[in-house]
């Protein structure tokens, strides 16, 4: 396998820019660890917002063809929470430049908590009786504020427990320890579960947004990953 010349596909997270990722393409350009594009998804960064209410298979569609508009032959694709459940989608339906899969924080499979569903039913039973309450999840409200809400609804429910099983080329999964909020490491764990021989790798002591809090441990454990391809 061409791994050592395999470009590697930033899909960030949900709020998040490429920008977000200039010290990691930084690393990679200091470190030799070869080609690294971050993209912009629609609606944010440099993309503008799609018209309707896209889904992850929407977003899926896109990458697919941003990608393949790129022209690589062999990609390591690495996607950030809201951007790992789009690569899961991605890496399912087997693009033929995908050599390798990194999903990170990517609350792929969706598994509420007993409160958000009963929250969710409350504001159900509110809205058909005329009263807008106020959105406890502040990336909701911002969505809003957006314009995306309907589309981050869409999204945070798709549910990817049917598609991880066919995945079928060398899988990462990369979590925050602390992660307990947005990507339980449970969720992890039953996401290695349903990824035939895919591993995972636990970071300590940092959150939802480990590359920005230990960079350092996080471009080793994506370099030591290409490495092993």
């Amino acid at each position: 396998m061409q791994s050592g010349k395999a470009t590697i596909v930033i899909l960030h997270g949900w709020g998040h820019t490429s920008a977000m990722w200039k010290e990691f393409v930084s690393q990679a350009e200091a470190g030799g660890l070869g080609e690294v594009i971050a993209i912009d998804l629609p609606g944010f960064g440099a993309e503008p917002a799609p018209n309707g209410s896209w889904g992850i298979p929407e977003y899926a569609i896109w990458a697919k063809k941003k990608i393949d508009g790129l022209g690589r032959r062999s990609v390591i694709l690495v996607g950030h929470s809201f951007g790992g459940r789009i690569a899961g989608v991605v890496a399912s339906q087997h693009p033929s430049w995908l050599v390798g899969l990194v999903l990170y924080g990517a609350p792929s499979l969706y598994r509420p908590k007993l409160s958000t569903r009963m929250m969710s039913r409350a504001a159900k039973v509110l809205k058909k009786i005329g009263v807008r309450g106020k959105y406890p999840n502040e990336e909701l409200r911002e969505a809003e504020k957006r314009g995306m809400g309907a589309i981050f609804r869409r999204v945070v429910v798709f549910d990817e427990t049917s598609l991880l099983p066919k995945i079928a080329v060398p899988t990462l999964l990369v979590w925050g320890e602390l992660d307990n909020v947005e990507a339980p490491v449970r969720i992890a764990k039953e996401m290695q579960s349903l990824i035939s021989g895919s591993s995972l790798v636990i970071m300590d002591k940092v959150g939802h947004n480990a590359h920005l809090e230990n960079p350092a441990l996080f471009y080793g454990i994506i370099k030591h990953f290409k490495e092993s391809l």
